[in-house]
């Protein structure tokens, strides 16, 4: 009985001193961090920042092994050539399934739904695009990539700029008959390689 009573208490001593032993949960910390508001904030976060037209801010979002598939600003080049189609227009998170390390979001804006896939990375949530999306910006060069979705009609009108150099047409002005033309006044100057005109003697 003594045995006994001495075994239970060295038990009890050594779940004190290392509490982590008796347990198999995740910390908290870490339950935090993969909470589904988390995740909601970091895709908001990346959404709006693609939907705002802020490409550089959004393209910091992504995972480092997305982000070295292309060139920051490459990626931002890309949309100068070849917009979005529907700029300016928020997306809505509707759903979100969070699965260990990854999640898949679900997000909506103008009547259709795409999912996105986030991934804890570094300390915070981070946007893995699509496969074949980061297969394209390994193997084509932006411009080409662009001409491939403008040819597809997945591309938004493209900003032109206004013309800097040309100045403004108007049209030429109407002489007043009531105010005297200036230049009818001034004697035409002598064209220096016509003969002199001769002059008859007195």
């Amino acid at each position: 009985m003594i045995v006994g009573l001495l075994i239970g208490a060295a038990l009890s001593v050594t779940t004190v001193l290392n509490p982590a032993a008796s347990s198999k949960s995740p910390p908290a910390a870490r339950d935090s961090e993969h909470s589904e508001t988390m995740v909601r904030q970091a895709a908001q976060v990346g959404l709006d920042a693609y939907s705002g037209g802020s490409y550089g801010d959004f393209w910091d979002l992504w995972s480092a092994q997305a982000q070295a598939a292309i060139a920051r600003e490459e990626y931002v080049r890309l949309f100068q050539l070849c917009p979005q189609p529907v700029p300016d227009v928020r997306f809505t998170i509707t759903t979100i399934t969070i699965t260990g390390d990854d999640a898949r979001v679900q997000a909506a804006r103008s009547g259709a739904t795409t999912g996105f896939v986030f991934r804890y990375e570094g300390g915070s949530w981070r946007y893995v695009p699509p496969p074949e999306e980061l297969q394209e910006y390994r193997t084509q060069g932006v411009d080409q990539l662009a001409r491939l979705r403008q040819a597809a009609g997945t591309c938004g009108t493209v900003a032109s700029a206004p013309p800097t150099s040309a100045p403004p047409t108007s049209a030429p002005p109407v002489p007043d008959p009531a105010v005297p033309d200036p230049s009818a006044s001034v004697p035409a100057v002598p064209d220096p390689s016509a003969p002199a005109p001769v002059t008859p003697p007195a």
